[in-house]
């Protein structure tokens, strides 16, 4: 999809063009609560073992290594959050289960479709697992890679983070230059690179929703050979210093508590027109998907 029309895509969508724009409760509702970490919160991440077949090494476990360092940078000037790498995981089990202590932040690459592995009439279709079950992408072909985020309704405090790319569709390539001309696309160019890929999806983790503010890293189209996503632009890292500010408390953006009641789910990132995801419900709890 070319700039211009990625552009008027996410005009029609209505989605702002701020310098950072925060997640809500209810997307719909401009008073409702924003998403949020606790101040302090050290959030550990663990990668996928299986990372992706198809990337040379461990070049792409590399590259998510790098998207938390840049975050944990701006943390580490005016922030009051710790992103910390974890050992490596062999779940392949998203979204985080209330009050269980082995919940896990994970980060997977998916290299299978759910559609092509699980039948029409499997009640993991029903349940929204299908995923966890079968270890597979379930959402739509043309989605890059979707962020699910566990969060308190009441609140907005969030629980737990999970990050899926689509290894299924896209080629995911970690070499800085130079980019591939379509449909041309190997590893000795930049296809969809990772490090762009994950430094957008870590700020969907943190509580950002997506912006068309010129070079935001939120911005919602990613073209392939783009790798400009790798930083974070002045406006998501003024995001940091004013969400979680150093020694102080992390901010909610409304002041009157919202009541206790379930919403609807969001959508996903994608080099095409995305999809919404269906609910999914959770003890008290809300899963959203983000690209």
């Amino acid at each position: 999809m070319n700039a211009a029309l990625s552009l008027s895509l996410a005009a029609a969508l209505g989605i702002p063009n701020a310098p950072y724009v925060r997640s809500r409760v209810d997307p719909s509702d401009p008073d409702s609560h924003c998403l949020w970490w606790k101040d302090g919160t050290v959030i550990e991440y663990r990668q996928g073992a299986n990372g992706n077949p198809d990337t040379p090494g461990e070049t792409e476990l590399a590259a998510i290594t790098r998207s938390a360092q840049t975050w944990q940078a701006v943390m580490d000037e005016c922030g009051s959050l710790t992103l910390k790498e974890g050992s490596r995981t062999s779940s392949s089990k998203i979204g985080h289960d209330v009050g269980r202590a082995d919940n896990e932040n994970v980060m997977l690459f998916r290299t299978a479709f759910c559609t092509d592995k699980v039948g029409p009439s499997d009640q993991c279709w029903r349940l929204d697992d299908c995923m966890n079950r079968y270890d597979c992408w379930a959402y739509a072909r043309g989605t890059i890679a979707l962020t699910t985020t566990v969060f308190e309704r009441s609140t907005g405090i969030i629980y737990g983070s999970d990050v899926e790319l689509n290894a299924g569709s896209f080629v995911f390539t970690t070499v800085d230059a130079p980019p591939c001309v379509p449909p041309a696309f190997t590893q000795s160019c930049v296809a969809t690179d990772v490090q762009n890929t994950m430094t957008h999806e870590l700020g969907h983790l943190l509580g950002l929703d997506h912006t068309t503010y010129p070079g935001s890293t939120m911005n919602p189209s990613a073209p392939a050979g783009e790798t400009s996503k790798r930083s974070l632009d002045p406006g998501t890292k003024q995001f940091v210093c004013d969400v979680y500010p150093k020694g102080r408390a992390s901010r909610d953006c409304v002041i009157n508590p919202m009541p206790a009641a379930l919403g609807p789910a969001a959508g996903g990132c994608a080099a095409a027109p995305w999809s919404v995801a269906a609910p999914a419900l959770l003890l008290g709890m809300l899963r959203r998907r983000r690209p």
